[in-house]
């Protein structure tokens, strides 16, 4: 077990952001929902601490489960989440007694999914597990690693917030098959609209054996390692650093102004493109994303020469303030794109994804590389 402290978590929320390879929720969320915490509770960052602790120290016969915000990701940005994450974890604690649910854990890496149930340790006081349900962010619960390598997604709680005291809804999910994610995605988007595009998520309850076997291991404490450097202000190249201190195998691809990009809400999700070029070379960049980038390119106006695609995580930050940016940030409140000077870059994934074939991994994001109008196979780091 080791402690985080206050500034480990900020190093963790801007890491997990670069890592979440566009979505999981912007850094800037994650902080506004850490300072709500610290204000509301009269604490002072000295007072902020959480226990982090690897599977194998969990207890026999213990879960953990995950929290997290399901919607779309500009949704969340303007509102305070803390509710909507503690309401779904309680009406789960109470759904499945008498089974003890006593650890949580994230999801998916993002500035947002990550912290969310960090947040759960904090207020409820137990410990955070050093892993996350992806390796990445991802678009939807039949594309998180926890599926594809065979865990159960059912039961789900989903939960809303009201203003203080006037209560909230609670829906629950029980499938008759536990696995069957697509069903639980469906469900979820359809109740996540019915609470105006955002919810609280809980759920995936895993025993330490079944995280140990199918999740990677260590990715909050990457997470914040990456944040380190990326808040280093004495280290321009930040991947190039991440790479050479060995904490993840990346490469820098573009470094150059967002000359492109546009975006779109549908079905509980953001759609949309972002290009960059690159200053030394005049080479057009492009990523296409549901929620998360999915598809790199170069050329412009279109998919063109197909560089790489998810689950290996297309990454980009400004270039000026080292923030990691997730595409909810590429465009204001009214879809408009804001300009920026980016450094845009490839992380390999996790080698969990590919405990599975490649062709079941395919089979997963086939149908959300359609969405944006890819036909092609997966292309690894």
């Amino acid at each position: 077990m080791r402690k985080f402290n206050y500034e480990d978590i900020v190093d963790m929320i801007w890491g997990a952001t670069l890592l979440g390879g566009g979505g999981g929720g912007s850094m800037q969320n994650g902080m506004d929902m850490l300072e709500k915490y610290v204000s509301a509770k009269g604490l002072s960052p000295d007072d902020i601490s959480v226990d982090i602790i690897g599977a194998g120290e969990m207890e026999a016969g213990a879960f953990a489960a995950v929290t997290a915000g399901m919607g779309a990701p500009t949704r969340i940005k303007d509102v305070d989440f803390s509710k909507y994450a503690t309401n779904a974890f309680e009406a789960l604690q109470e759904s499945v007694l008498p089974k003890k649910v006593s650890y949580s854990m994230a999801v998916e890496l993002g500035g947002f999914n990550t912290f969310c149930p960090m947040l759960i340790s904090l207020v409820k006081g137990i410990p955070f597990v050093d892993t996350d349900g992806a390796a990445r962010a991802v678009p939807a619960l039949n594309t998180l690693l926890l599926h594809v390598n065979g865990n159960d997604t059912s039961p789900l709680v989903m939960a809303n917030a009201y203003e203080e005291g006037s209560g909230y809804d609670v829906v629950t999910i029980r499938l008759r098959d536990p696995k069957d994610a697509a069903l639980a995605e469906n469900l979820g988007r359809g109740v996540c609209v019915a609470f105006d595009m955002l919810s609280g998520l809980t759920g995936w309850m895993m025993e330490k054996e079944a995280i140990e076997k199918t999740l990677p291991e260590g990715t909050v404490t990457l997470s914040q390692k990456v944040g380190r450097v990326l808040r280093d202000g004495s280290v321009d190249a930040k991947l190039e650093r991440l790479s050479e201190d060995g904490i993840v195998e990346c490469r820098e691809l573009a470094r150059g102004a967002v000359t492109g990009g546009g975006t779109e809400q549908a079905s509980g999700f953001d759609f949309g493109f972002v290009e960059v070029t690159d200053a030394g070379t005049g080479v057009v960049f492009r990523v296409d994303f549901q929620n998360e980038n999915l598809v790199l390119s170069t050329g412009g106006g279109g998919i063109g020469d197909v560089i790489m695609t998810a689950p290996d995580i297309i990454c980009c930050y400004d270039s000026d303030t080292s923030m990691p940016l997730t595409n909810a940030d590429f465009f204001d409140t009214e879809g408009a794109l804001v300009k920026r000077n980016v450094v845009m870059g490839a992380i390999k994934v996790s080698d969990k994804w590919w405990v599975s074939s490649e062709e079941l991994v395919a089979s997963v994001w086939k149908d959300y590389f359609g969405h944006v109008g890819y036909d092609g196979p997966i292309v690894r780091y």
